[in-house]
């Protein structure tokens, strides 16, 4: 018998292929809801009477596409992220990415995995 690997390799590419669009999806959902977990701490409280910026922050699925997303008049997000010229970046959203990026591929490839299994 050869025990070259192929054949286990064979084998998850076979139980790859039963990964459909639906599952990827809900990983990838389940990854965004982390996130969003994770970042609505992150974000500066705003100074004004307004909607919070914590308030507005959402999951959607759409057209088979998972969307982190403010709602509403919060497009005053990419100023405090990126800043201005008066005002400086404070990256809250990509410096919580990078702090929980393993955490986020963690949770989408251990649900593919488990559905790979079944």
């Amino acid at each position: 018998m050869n025990r070259n690997g192929f054949e286990d390799a064979m084998k998850k590419l076979g139980k790859l292929s039963n990964v459909n669009e639906l599952i990827a999806i809900d990983a990838l959902e389940e990854a965004a809801n982390f996130f969003v977990n994770m970042l609505r701490p992150a974000i500066p409280r705003s100074v004004s009477n307004r909607q919070h910026l914590q308030n507005s922050l959402s999951v959607k699925v759409e057209n088979n596409i998972v969307i982190v997303y403010f709602e509403d008049e919060s497009f005053y997000w990419r100023f405090v992220e990126h800043g201005t010229s008066k005002q400086r970046a404070q990256n809250f959203v990509r410096g919580t990415y990078e702090q929980n990026q393993a955490k986020i591929e963690e949770i989408m490839l251990s649900k593919i995995i488990k559905k790979m299994e079944v």
